[in-house]
């Protein structure tokens, strides 16, 4: 049985009307009925957060595979800066291992929110996410691109932050076959192993 974890902020924990639900680990769940999914998304979350519940949250849960979404939270002032930024992130994924991570750069925000949470900062961090992906051979799936194609009423919900179900939907189908290749070389190596082992 493979392991994913979702780790990231309440964008992750599934944020609909100012409480966490199961809508973003539901819509995986629809694609990958048999894998078991554990939602670690922590409102207001960023990443030098994060760094501080990664070994908890991700680590000792044995993960096959961790998609790792942050970003809003940190284009925020109180947010690390874009180098810490990406960073926290490398740091991350050396503490995961390459093999399992999945990076989801950040989507969007709406009109009102572009003092707190700019858009152009999205960009530029979501940027940072798809080089460092490159660079480190990590699966990516660049989510920001996508979301900008659309009107920011069509994914958000009233609050211009948190997602509508159509944005989950989008997000999933894109993520979709980058778990099914992570599943699928995680069950050929447990199988591997067992063979070995025989």
């Amino acid at each position: 049985m493979t392991n994913l974890v979702l780790f990231g902020d309440s964008i992750t924990a599934g944020m609909t009307d100012g409480y966490p639900s199961p809508i973003f680990s539901n819509e995986i769940r629809k694609y990958f009925p048999n894998i078991v999914i554990l939602n670690r998304g922590v409102p207001g979350d960023r990443t030098d957060l994060a760094l501080s519940r990664i070994q908890a949250d991700v680590i000792q849960s044995s993960p096959d595979i961790v998609t790792i979404f942050f970003g809003t939270n940190d284009v925020t002032d109180e947010g690390p800066d874009y180098q810490t930024f990406i960073a926290n992130i490398k740091e991350m994924i050396t503490l995961i291992g390459t093999q399992k991570c999945i990076l989801i750069t950040p989507g969007i925000t709406g009109p009102n929110l572009q003092n707190f949470y700019p858009n152009q900062k999205l960009s530029q961090y979501a940027q940072g996410l798809v080089t460092l992906a490159e660079e480190l051979n990590v699966a990516c799936y660049d989510w920001h691109n996508v979301a900008t194609e659309y009107e920011a009423n069509e994914l958000l919900q009233a609050d211009d932050i948190h997602y509508s179900k159509k944005a989950y939907e989008l997000l999933v189908q894109g993520l979709a076959p980058l778990i099914e290749a992570k599943d699928k070389i995680s069950t050929e190596n447990k199988e591997k192993d067992l063979l070995d082992k025989q």
